[in-house]
């Protein structure tokens, strides 16, 4: 079964790395990345340019021959990762936007309700507002080992944390150069928006499927059990005892869950947002404005 999250992963780490690449049927990812291969005794260390072809589901090896299977916990996956903490940990940047108000308007009217007062639409004012955007690697580990990707983002004008904001950009370009005005001043600081996304990941840890928790007791159990038949037949030996608590203490160590959380890399994100003053139909009475934001294609009417 395809994993989505990895897949789009992969293709936000080749933007970052700005890596050439190609996406086929939304299935097969075509790349080239330049890879540092280390020295040995009869060459010296140098830069290749290695090509890439990376499915995300088992059931396309068939249908594309040659291909690698990249999924979580993979070699390749963490081949990835790592390629992006050594480019760098933060990236700062911005999705510098055409403001067209007759396109602004018409995605505006498309999302109103029915029963919205009639109004013209007066000049509109564009904002860039900052987002924080961290990738956390979260390590599901007792005897297994398993490994989810996480995206979190929260606006720091007002707080609103999003967990898709990734997949909203997948599509936009995002320039590394900011723009020279309009950019909006953060209301939150830096360590309290990375302190309330890392709040909000732990708080889906704990309401995260606890299957793996559970596979993982049943797996304790059974070897518990083959454990005491052991000593049962040892009882007469004077060291089992200690044996069998040591033993005990191992076991216990090794299916003990644990959450393991990892930061992949930080970005600080410039955003448009847009204002419209509205003038009431048939009057010179303003109306409350409308805030239109244009990655999400969301609205806030305050009547």
């Amino acid at each position: 079964m395809s994993d989505p999250t990895v897949f789009n992963f992969i293709i936000n780490s080749l933007k970052v790395a700005g890596a050439p690449h190609t996406v086929i049927q939304n299935e097969l990812i075509m790349a080239e990345c330049q890879v540092n291969v280390p020295r040995t005794f009869f060459t010296p260390a140098r830069v290749e340019t290695q090509s890439l072809q990376i499915v995300c589901d088992p059931a396309l090896l068939e249908k594309y021959p040659g291909s690698e299977l990249v999924t979580r916990g993979s070699y390749r996956l963490q081949w990835f990762v790592e390629g992006i903490q050594k480019r760098g940990l933060i990236f700062r940047g911005a999705y510098l936007y055409e403001l067209d108000y007759r396109r602004v308007e018409r995605e505006i009217n498309l999302r109103l309700p029915p029963e919205r007062p009639l109004f013209f639409y007066k000049q509109p004012l564009l904002k860039y507002q900052p987002h924080l955007l961290v990738n956390f690697k979260v390590i599901l580990e007792t005897d297994e080992k398993f490994e989810e990707l996480y995206s979190l983002s929260i606006n720091l004008i007002d707080g609103t944390i999003s967990s898709n904001l990734m997949a909203e950009l997948a599509t936009k370009k995002i320039s590394p150069q900011l723009p020279k005005k309009h950019l909006e001043k953060k209301k939150i600081p830096y360590s309290e928006g990375f302190q309330a996304l890392y709040n909000h990941l732990t708080w889906l840890l704990k309401n995260h499927d606890p299957q793996w928790i559970e596979a993982a007791k049943d797996r304790w159990k059974e070897e518990v059990s083959y454990l005491e038949e052991y000593f049962k037949e040892d009882e007469a030996e004077n060291s089992s005892k200690d044996g069998f608590y040591r033993r005990m203490a191992e076991i216990y160590r090794k299916f003990r869950p644990v959450i393991r959380i990892d930061i992949v890399n930080v970005a600080l994100l410039y955003l448009p947002f847009i204002t419209y003053t509205l003038e009431a139909w048939g009057s010179s009475k303003e109306l409350p404005p409308i805030h239109y934001d244009p990655v999400k294609q969301r609205i806030q009417w305050a009547i």
